[in-house]
């Protein structure tokens, strides 16, 4: 009985009260022994928690404590050692025993030495995070661990009593989300009872709630250890258990948001040719630095953080016009705690306007393109713009930040998709000449807005169906037409503008007018060419009589072509830059004699000499109609077209015409279907035209233009 009461006594002494409730003389202050791990110890520039706890204790009761241990440093996060001497503020009692790392499975075997040397009338105690998170112990192991814990402090001071601080959740960023949130829950939960079982009327022991309002998602910096704001959660929490012991009295409103009030040093400025390097001393525990600027030379009167942080202690600000004067300060970074900015210096930037112009060239990818041009001599970067040419408003747009190097491979496109793209020199922010324009459509399967079928008889369906089954029939056209054919089941059905008789002036005229200006993402098909060359009027020759010393003359004429045909396509590419054109080209007519098995009134009619003149007219005609698709840059399908017909042409007999010759032509002089495609050899165009179609699809293609 006389050892509890002495024991009381010296407990109400070191609570600052006298048996009775009689006022005490003043008590010998609380001696509070702190350990713990990381979190405990801090790292350089840190306040630490348990700064935190002393203002507080200081601000309520002066003189109720005196932190103890054998060390006052704090962890150096970027040397990666012990023995660092700087906190954000060090007027505070540094007295500790927590190490970075420690796991309760280490401590509870050595706590009682340090006891022993602090004689603590308190110990608090932060540890069992790293058991399980590094070390795979069990919450019922780390509890088992904290048991043995309290034996050794009791066995180097048997009336100290001992606040076991709440485990912490700690965050993944990356992964978003919370971890060990079960296994700490457990371990708390063994903690509250162990500190029951556990506790005495010459010992208490009692746990502080650290985990009550604790978001590590919002209070650490690295997702483990506190921030500022996270400091005074755990101080605060702390502080509630110590006044049931009688040390301060309880935290009371915790502030929401507590700023890491380090400021960043003064950096050095050194202009340079459009440039201005900035250097500036390391803040300890900083893993980074914000760059603030504000261009004086602008008018700027506020700084502007540059949007991310920048690792080292040096960096050079480019980007920026010759002449300008321009500001900057340091925001030192610690994870994701960001601290105060401090001094600013000024210098002025120099440089020249780039003088050549790149020469830019590119390839088509899967969502992408390959762009790669020229280097300018003098320059920082190079400003990449580029036009969606599959809007119907296209307009250019620039790429946020200029390029160093002298190639560059933007993604994220659509399936394809035409695309202009143009890159602009510059120094600074001083801009060169921009380069030439190229055009390149992405691979993949474009989704069109609109399809639109121009061109002739050959693409409106005359001889595709009897003369009195065509929907138009000034122009001859019918839904056996190939552009009806060509879209698959998802794409749009066509807007047939083709004509028969039509010429490349039909084209101008009255076709690509009814097609808006830059429609968007779309599909035109046509075949032209074979009515400016005078094929009706030879053909007609042919079967009425000798033709073949036109031949000469008829090349000359086809040759004659290639500019118009060219003038032509860059027309519509140029109405619809963001269109899929294909020139489709005209089968080679007749079977190659002696093959031809022509009817009796055809074969008597045409000679096998007329049959081989039509044959080389019609591939020059192809070759020259894809001379001029390359000179535009279109797309050609006059190959396929050809390779899709051979054998099938007029006079194949028993292998299937697909081309109609003149003995299927009844009652008339000339029919107007003779050597035009039967509807099955529309079919033959439609799988042509998509031949050529899948290899676009499969690579995509590229273009060179002069347009804006």
């Amino acid at each position: 009985m006389r050892t509890l009461l002495r024991a009381t006594m010296v407990l109400l002494l070191v609570t600052g009260y006298a048996v009775a409730g009689t006022p005490a003389r003043a008590a010998a202050p609380a001696r509070v022994l702190i350990v713990g791990d990381s979190i405990t110890q801090g790292s350089a520039n840190d306040y630490t928690w348990r700064y935190r706890l002393w203002k507080k204790l200081q601000a309520s009761t002066p003189g109720a404590a005196d932190f103890v241990g054998d060390r006052r440093y704090v962890y150096d996060n970027i040397a990666e050692q012990q023995g660092s001497t700087v906190y954000a503020d060090p007027n505070f009692d540094q007295d500790h025993h927590a190490q970075w790392g420690r796991p309760l499975i280490y401590e509870k075997d050595t706590i009682g030495a340090a006891v022993g040397s602090s004689n603590p009338d308190v110990v608090l105690v932060l540890l069992g995070i790293n058991d399980f998170a590094w070390f795979g112990a069990t919450p019922a192991q780390v509890a088992g661990y904290m048991d043995e814990f309290i034996a050794n402090v009791r066995a180097a001071k048997p009336t100290a009593s001992i606040v076991i601080g709440h485990v912490l959740t700690r965050y993944d960023f990356y992964g978003k989300r919370v971890l060990d949130a079960a296994a700490t829950a457990d371990l708390n939960t063994r903690y509250d009872q162990l500190a029951a079982q556990r506790s005495t009327s010459t010992s208490r022991v009692v746990t502080a709630r650290t985990e009550g309002d604790w978001d590590p998602s919002a209070h650490t910096w690295d997702g483990t250890h506190p921030n500022s704001t996270g400091e005074v959660r755990i101080a605060a929490t702390f502080a509630d258990a110590l006044a049931g012991l009688g040390v301060g009295t309880p935290y009371g409103t915790q502030p929401t948001n507590v700023p890491w009030a380090v400021a960043g040093g003064t950096p050095t400025l050194t202009s340079q040719d459009r440039a201005i390097k900035i250097s500036w001393p390391a803040t300890p525990g900083a893993n980074a630095h914000f760059i603030e600027q504000k261009i004086v030379s602008r008018g700027e009167t506020a700084f502007t953080r540059l949007p991310y942080p920048v690792e080292g202690t040096t960096w050079t600000a480019q980007g920026l016009l010759a002449g300008w004067t321009v500001q900057f300060r340091m925001v030192p970074v610690k994870g994701l705690m960001a601290g105060s900015p401090g001094a600013a210096q000024q210098a002025t930037a120099g440089g020249s306007f780039p003088a050549d112009r790149p020469q830019l060239y590119g390839s088509p990818g899967k969502n992408q393109v390959n762009l790669s041009w020229s280097p300018v001599a003098g320059v920082t970067g190079y400003y990449i713009e580029v036009k969606d040419l599959g809007s119907t408003n296209p307009t250019w747009s620039r790429l946020p930040y200029p390029v160093a190097a002298t190639s560059f491979t933007p993604g994220l496109l659509g399936d394809g998709r035409w695309y202009r793209w143009r890159v602009i020199p510059v120094n600074g922010t001083l801009l060169g000449p921009q380069s030439n324009t190229v055009d390149i459509r992405t691979a993949g399967i474009s989704a069109y807005q609109h399809y639109w079928g121009l061109g002739d008889s050959y693409s409106s369906g005359l001889g595709a169906r009897g003369d009195d089954e065509y929907y138009d029939n000034t122009c001859k056209k019918t839904t056996k037409a190939y552009a009806y054919l060509v879209p698959a089941g998802w794409e749009p059905r066509p807007n047939l503008l083709a004509c028969a008789g039509a010429k490349t002036d039909e084209i101008f005229n009255d076709q690509l007018p009814r097609i808006p200006q830059n429609p968007g993402d779309v599909l035109i098909t046509l075949t032209i060419g074979g009515n400016d060359a005078g094929f009706g009027t030879v053909i007609t020759d042919c079967i009425r009589g000798n033709c073949t010393g036109q031949e000469a003359g008829l090349h000359a004429r086809i040759d004659g072509l290639r500019s118009r045909l060219a003038g032509t396509f860059l027309a519509i590419r140029r109405r619809a830059p963001g269109a899929d054109v294909v020139a489709a080209g005209y089968p080679l007519l007749v079977v190659s004699p002696p093959n031809a098995q022509c009817s009796s009134a055809f074969g008597a009619v045409i000679s096998d000499d007329e049959k081989k003149m039509m044959r080389n007219l019609a591939f020059h005609m192809n070759r020259v109609i894809a001379l001029a698709a390359e000179d535009a840059q279109i797309i050609a399908a006059t190959t396929q077209v050809m390779d899709r017909f051979y054998g099938h042409e007029a006079c194949a007999g028993a292998n299937g015409e697909w081309v109609n010759q003149i003995a299927e032509c009844i009652g008339y002089p000339l029919c107007p279907g003779t050597m035009h495609p039967t509807a099955a050899g529309h079919v033959a165009y439609a799988f042509a035209i998509n031949d050529r179609r899948a290899q676009l699809n499969a690579i995509g293609d590229f273009r060179f233009t002069t347009d804006n």
